[in-house]
């Protein structure tokens, strides 16, 4: 046994240890890591800098967050109602909502950014239908969907990648961009396929909207003008996003509860701002009648007395969304910096299709071969594994040239 698999042993062991006292993969990995000098984090969940250093927080929101807390001075709730209408409307257009269908859509502000977003949405399902006792996920899924599932009493199912939701009182839950924990991006002919089923069924459905715009960031590195009939413009892209993963439901008059993430778009991992939540109905009508409805819980869940940090985005994205739009840019393009160097390093290995344009966002998830947690462990690489899957956050990679193709070649010969 060489000292790398010895010393891989030992890291496994420890891992278990970790495991049976109740911590998840993801703390696992982080403990793991910094009890080793030689360690290098690849299961770390934010965007890091080529330097390595994670990107430095929104400074749009922090500017604001600032102001906010010098106002906050008076002992009384406080909250962004006054500025209800118009962060629904710079909601709708960072997201790239087509102006016909703008009202048609209510938005909430959970706090605990998508997380939160995500919560509400379960709870707030069953206001457009009655019935649901199980929520169904896409296998290899966020690990937190079930815990969701378990607070809002429901039953828990999964199915197959690329697959539908099923079955009598299920809840569908699907990704509106990349899947968090692979990077799968549903294809027009998954997201047409999960449309029909949720008409056919007369269910709404919730849309994970983790990573808005992700899917096209790699357009970015591109000058921005026409490239035949695409565009690589901001604007453009987040557009095409919209009519790519939700503008089929809109088609079908299917109801769906949007939970967006301002994390990974607006770098607020230290922040936590709120998240946003779009309810769409077809009928305009119904979705005006859900107002009071949804603001009475959101009020329940406490939401509605907000955190300084979630009354400053609001005013932040209401005055200043062009910066803000600007900085999640930054993280596009940061992005797409990694997976062209992923690509180009992992080029007729395993790996390889894990960076075509099917795939995209801060992680991959491949396969782990036999004996790859050991030999991976023993060549001080911290990834998170979990259940023969090794999660690789794609902005990982050392600056050095040499080292970063060393690490991708190990990867490649354990992974697939």
């Amino acid at each position: 046994m060489t000292n790398g698999t010895a010393f891989g042993e030992e890291v496994i062991a420890q891992a278990a240890k970790l495991r049976a006292s109740g911590l998840d993969a993801n703390q696992i990995a982080g403990i793991l890591c910094k009890a080793d000098p030689r360690g290098k984090n690849y299961g770390i969940g934010i965007l890091l800098g080529k330097d390595g250093k994670p990107l430095p927080t929104s400074p749009t929101l922090l500017a604001y967050a600032e102001r906010e807390l010098k106002e906050s001075s008076s002992g009384s709730y406080l909250n962004s109602g006054a500025f209800k209408n118009e962060i629904l409307e710079a909601v709708l257009e960072w997201q790239g909502v087509p102006e016909s269908v703008r009202p048609n859509f209510q938005l909430l502000l959970p706090s605990d950014a998508g997380t939160g977003a995500l919560q509400t949405a379960i709870q707030a399902a069953s206001l457009l239908h009655e019935g649901f006792h199980t929520l169904s996920v896409e296998e290899l899924g966020w690990p937190a969907y079930k815990v969701l599932a378990a607070s809002a009493r429901l039953a828990f199912q999964e199915y197959p990648s690329d697959g539908i939701a099923s079955g009598s009182g299920v809840l569908p839950l699907y990704q509106a961009g990349p899947l968090n924990t692979t990077g799968k991006v549903p294809s027009s002919d998954v997201v047409k396929a999960r449309v029909t089923a949720a008409h056919s069924a007369g269910v709404p459905v919730i849309l994970d909207r983790a990573y808005s715009g992700f899917e096209f960031a790699r357009r970015l590195a591109v000058t921005p003008t026409k490239v035949g009939a695409q565009s690589n413009s901001y604007k453009d892209l987040m557009k095409e996003s919209f009519r790519n993963q939700l503008q089929p439901f809109i088609d079908a008059g299917v109801p769906f509860l949007a939970a967006i993430s301002p994390t990974k778009a607006f770098v607020t991992f230290a922040l936590r701002p709120c998240g946003f939540l779009l309810v769409f109905h077809p009928d305009e009508v119904q979705a005006k009648a859900l107002a009071p409805k949804l603001a009475g819980m959101i009020r329940a869940r406490g939401s509605s007395f907000e955190h300084p940090i979630t009354r400053a985005f609001v005013k932040a994205l209401v005055k200043d969304r062009a910066k803000l739009e600007a900085e999640h840019a930054v993280a596009l393009r940061r992005t797409a910096e990694a997976e062209q160097q992923w690509l180009a390093l992992a080029k007729g290995t395993p790996i390889e299709p894990l960076f075509s344009e099917s795939y995209a966002g801060l992680f991959r998830n491949p396969k782990a071969n036999p004996g790859a947690e050991r030999e991976i462990y023993g060549a001080h690489l911290y990834p998170v594994f979990t259940e023969g899957r090794c999660r690789l956050n794609v902005t990982g990679l050392p600056a050095d040239p040499a080292q970063a193709s060393a690490h991708v070649s190990f990867f490649a010969k354990f992974l697939s």
